[in-house]
């Protein structure tokens, strides 16, 4: 319903813009063609005043006028005694040589015999050109109807496929924001809670309150790291030593929920980026706590070529499984989180050269990054 609320006014300044130029253009491409039907009428209806002029001046007489079978009415005024010899119709009156009426084409023109021995005013009335101008009417008119439906179709398409990515990043942000207020609420009442409690069992509230004091640091670090784009740094370093070392910081919250970690590596170096990889095991790890099954175990495999993270518990369904590198994509609401880690992960990654892959089934999620030396293309 919110969508509707912001496409329909854009669809509409756009359709009925578009309205008003095909109404223009229509109007003006109308009268263009009209006149140009009056001008062909015009010039028959000259030719045919033209031949009934030969026909008076052949045998000096209207005989062969009265027997011409025509298309047009025929009123045949005698200058001379200023009577009609012949009237069909009733001529308005008007000025000049033609006449444009609603029903018909009207023209008045003076004709003579040899030697002027008869003088007529012949008046014409054509209302086929009635027909051709209704014609062209609706015509012209239903091309312009059938080209309005399609602009706007266009136009729908069009808002729909502009508008609607931005719709969404509009509500991502709407929702980061709800979020962020929800997720730093929940660590500072731990801590409020826990500094209240604390003299009736210092060491349980101590943890609590380093546990959320981290939680607080993870939370400003993402969002510090989203809104800078830092140059990579490389160096050596000992990649074991460097998860080994992010592990510990996550024990206390792995502890919380009885989970393990099973830790297989070797001890290599690698040349890159040792804040930024330390990041993506930081995003990684926690991401695999919070979507653990309760005393569950965290499977963590290194060796020369990749790093893989395996946690058991709630699954991520093939159809978001392509999404979940968007900024400010969530899937599961019930967990928290802003929905930036994952982003700051694949940045990283890609930064890095390194590729990253996820599979999730039967229970369990497994991110799988393979690792390279910075230098090597």
């Amino acid at each position: 319903m919110h969508s509707k609320k912001y496409i329909l006014p854009i669809f509409l300044l756009y359709t009925l813009s578009s309205m008003f130029f095909l109404i223009g253009f229509a109007t003006m491409y109308y009268k263009e063609a009209k006149s140009k039907i009056v001008e062909h009428h015009e010039i028959h209806l000259e030719r045919f005043s033209k031949e009934l002029e030969y026909l008076l001046r052949l045998n000096n007489n209207i005989d062969n006028i009265m027997k011409l079978k025509s298309i047009y009415q025929i009123n045949l005024y005698n200058i001379k005694t200023h009577r009609y010899i012949y009237k069909s119709f009733d001529m308005p009156k008007f000025k000049g040589e033609f006449y444009l009426a609603n029903d018909a084409l009207y023209m008045k023109e003076n004709i003579h015999s040899r030697m002027r021995k008869i003088e007529l005013i012949v008046e014409l009335k054509n209302q086929d050109i009635a027909d051709d101008i209704d014609n062209l009417f609706w015509r012209v008119w239903f091309v312009a109807g059938v080209v309005f439906v399609f602009i706007g179709i266009i136009a729908f398409v069009l808002v729909r496929l502009a508008y609607l990515p931005l719709l969404a990043q509009i509500r991502a942000l709407n929702n980061f924001i709800t979020d962020t207020t929800h997720e730093i609420n929940t660590p500072l009442s731990v801590i409020l809670m826990s500094s209240e409690m604390f003299d009736k069992n210092p060491p349980k509230y101590l943890d609590n309150i380093k546990i959320a004091a981290k939680t607080l640091s993870g939370i400003y670090n993402d969002l510090a790291l989203n809104l800078k784009n830092n140059p990579n740094s490389i160096s050596k370093f000992d990649v074991q030593k460097l998860i080994e070392s992010r592990i510990k910081l996550f024990e206390l919250s792995a502890n919380a929920k009885g989970i393990e970690f099973e830790i297989n590596s070797i001890s290599f170096e690698l040349n890159s980026d040792m804040q930024k990889l330390g990041k993506i095991i930081d995003n990684l790890v926690s991401n695999a706590i919070k979507y653990s099954s309760k005393n569950s175990k965290i499977i963590i495999n290194l060796d020369k070529n990749s790093f893989e993270i395996i946690n058991f518990g709630t699954v991520i369904s093939k159809e978001n499984l392509d999404k979940i590198y968007d900024k400010f994509s969530r899937f599961d609401t019930q967990n928290g989180g802003f929905g930036i880690g994952l982003s700051l992960v694949k940045r990283y990654c890609d930064e890095l050269g390194f590729a990253i892959v996820c599979q999730s089934r039967d229970n369990q999620t497994k991110f799988t990054i393979t690792l390279r030396d910075f230098n090597i293309k």
